[in-house]
């Protein structure tokens, strides 16, 4: 009994990790509907003539006198973003999984929360 009900504390504490731990969106579609909650204003796009990509969207959100700004691209494969990334000249990009994001640093932690 002792050894069940650590490892159902344990279970419970991995998953409510997942919920306090930063993420980005699974998808474009999760992505436009996270920032447009944020107060960003969004211009989702969708791509099948690049090879990889899906697609990205870029935000924009002016608040007390700030300019917040992300573009985010995301690519079928982790493999095709880092492909991507590694291909940018873009200082401060981060490649996260199947995304490749720049921007400021508010947008980025809205996008990542």
């Amino acid at each position: 009994m002792k050894k069940f009900i650590s490892a159902l504390l344990a279970a419970l504490a991995c998953i409510s990790m997942c919920f306090l731990v930063a993420c980005t969106p699974s998808n474009v579609e999760e992505a436009e509907t996270k920032m447009k909650e944020a107060g960003y204003t969004v211009i989702a796009y969708s791509n099948d003539d690049a090879e990889g990509l899906v697609g990205g969207l870029n935000a924009t959100k002016f608040a007390d006198l700030e300019l917040d700004t992300i573009t985010a691209a995301y690519f079928e494969t982790a493999d095709d973003a880092k492909a991507f990334y590694e291909k940018l000249d873009e200082t401060g990009a981060t490649q996260d999984g199947k995304w490749v994001y720049w921007g400021t640093e508010d947008a980025v932690e809205d996008f990542k929360k």
